[in-house]
């Protein structure tokens, strides 16, 4: 029989309830996203302890996954905005997505409180989508081994549904919505095409709800003052800028991981 929602979760995002932004309670909410409203107390404790172990060693939840969590709650909160009101779904939209290493995070962090979160994750390299799917894939089967298996109603459809393509065709996908609560840009690489990225900005922008964010994180100090600047001439409203201080350094001098996160609205 298929899980109901726990009716004395709150349905609302609320910048006063998020929680730590610890890896603790990633987990927690990753553990609901992929056993269907389930929560720690409601499965064997052993099984509880094994995805726990599972998870500390994973490649798909290690630190960078963590702190960008952190940091993505650290923006929203101060952003004092609810994307999706007190709606039961949230629609997000991860553009440029790459091979998603964050897909199932972003997933659980907007489906707290037994939201329904629809993903549509794109990006115009077919590899790097393909990529992606088995990624999401063998998170799933990470949950199913220990013996957590979501069960799914017939409407709610894919998690996360990868589409490789160029964003500006989003239209010709069926059902997918015209604007969403959420748009996350991870790592914005302005400085590698900046008409194509001005382009990706400008849709961003125009594919917000009312009330909704667009998330970007970006890997050097001057490229995502760069970024912010273009964003705000076309029309966004930065709420929120935020140095993650705890970014991991890469080889290249002042790269690193998810350095900024800025929270930004359509004026």
């Amino acid at each position: 029989m298929p899980h109901e929602p726990k009716t004395d979760s709150p349905l609302i995002i609320d910048p006063a309830t998020f929680g730590s932004g610890t890896g603790e309670s990633m987990f927690d909410a990753l553990l609901m996203h992929f056993s269907g409203t389930q929560t720690a107390d409601d499965l064997d404790p052993r099984v509880v302890k094994a995805l726990r172990a599972e998870f500390d060693r994973s490649e798909f939840f290690g630190q960078d996954m963590r702190r960008l969590w952190a940091m993505c709650e650290r923006v929203v909160v101060k952003s004092g905005r609810i994307p999706g009101g007190q709606g039961k779904a949230i629609n997000l939209l991860n553009l440029a997505c790459g091979y998603c290493e964050e897909g199932a995070v972003l997933s659980a962090f907007w489906g707290r409180g037994g939201r329904r979160v629809r993903q549509f994750a794109m990006d115009l390299r077919h590899a790097e989508i393909d990529k992606a799917r088995r990624r999401y894939t063998a998170t799933e089967r990470m949950f199913e081994a220990a013996g957590v298996r979501k069960i799914r109603r017939r409407d709610e459809g894919l998690d996360v549904e990868f589409i490789a393509d160029d964003a500006t065709h989003l239209a010709g996908y069926g059902e997918i919505p015209e604007h969403y609560d959420v748009v996350f840009i991870r790592h914005q690489n302005l400085w590698h095409d900046r008409a194509i990225w001005q382009r990706i900005y400008e849709f961003g922008l125009a594919r917000i709800a009312d009330n909704g964010l667009l998330l970007i994180t970006s890997y050097f100090d001057r490229e995502h003052l760069l970024a912010l600047e273009l964003i705000k001439s076309l029309g966004g409203e930065i709420l929120v800028s935020e140095r993650n201080l705890s970014s991991r350094e890469l080889s290249y001098p002042g790269k690193s991981i998810d350095r900024h996160v800025a929270a930004i609205a359509r004026q």
